[in-house]
């Protein structure tokens, strides 16, 4: 199985001057010249949620937002014509996963949404996870990431892809509690990139690594930062992070 795969974070606050709609143009632009099998996106509100269904028909999608009132989501999409779902869910990063809940100091909620994929032409599965870790409590994400290690380790049975924004840097408490059961791609990709991924100001250049595709039972061979850009302005206030992988023998 080889696989094409895109974390992205939409950017969902309107610090950008009311540019979203150019932005839209560039996120449709950019995965379309990716044409990933797998996105992983944040940050999705109802105006993102129905800009990435028109843009991308032929992606089925798990979806659910992170609380009844309130309206912000980390779904996923695969490729209908080669993915089928035959289960899927959604756990809260928190004390008591299964209820809406915030974890320890969490400035929001934040949940994880689950699938496991069926390759329709092979009849193989792959668990694909995304999430969006905390910004502000550093408790949190740890919960976080071990909720997502108990999770993704539950099923040993299948190859893994977890994606997602973790408001973190390599070799935190949280990425290396991720990186106990799952590979970080960028670190062992044949090909590989050093570029940041976050910038702290839409508009100015990238200045942090925050956004990641780790997997397991999965080579990667090749992992990239990709922007889509029209002068100085790019999709999003984070680039896509696109890896390309294939199962191991």
């Amino acid at each position: 199985m080889k696989l094409k795969i895109v974390t992205q974070n939409v950017m969902c606050w309107e610090t950008d001057g009311g540019e979203h709609p150019k932005r839209r143009e560039r996120m449709k632009r950019l995965f379309s010249r990716l044409d990933p099998d797998l996105i992983g996106a944040q940050e999705v509100t109802d105006r993102w949620r129905d800009y990435l269904e028109e843009d991308l028909p032929g992606y089925g999608s798990v979806f659910r937002f992170r609380g009844k009132d309130d309206h912000e989501a980390t779904p996923l999409y695969y490729k209908k014509d080669r993915f089928e779902a035959v289960d899927e869910g959604v756990f809260w990063l928190s004390e008591t996963p299964e209820v809406e809940s915030r974890g320890p100091g969490a400035g929001c909620l934040r949940t994880a949404i689950w699938a496991v994929l069926r390759e329709k032409a092979s009849g193989e599965t792959i668990l694909f996870v995304n999430t969006h870790l905390d910004h502000r409590s550093n408790e949190a994400r740890i919960l976080g990431a071990r909720l997502l290690r108990d999770v993704i380790t539950s099923r040993c049975d299948m190859p893994a892809v977890l994606t997602g924004d973790f408001n973190d840097t390599s070799f935190s408490e949280a990425i290396e509690t991720v990186k106990e059961f799952m590979n970080d791609s960028r670190l062992v990709s044949k090909e590989t990139s050093e570029a940041n991924t976050h910038s702290s100001k839409y508009g100015e250049a990238a200045d942090a690594s925050i956004d990641y595709v780790f997997v397991r039972g999965l080579a990667p061979v090749r992992y990239s930062v990709e922007k889509e850009c029209d002068g100085p302005y790019a999709q999003s206030d984070h680039y896509a992070v696109f890896v390309e992988a294939e199962t191991r023998e």
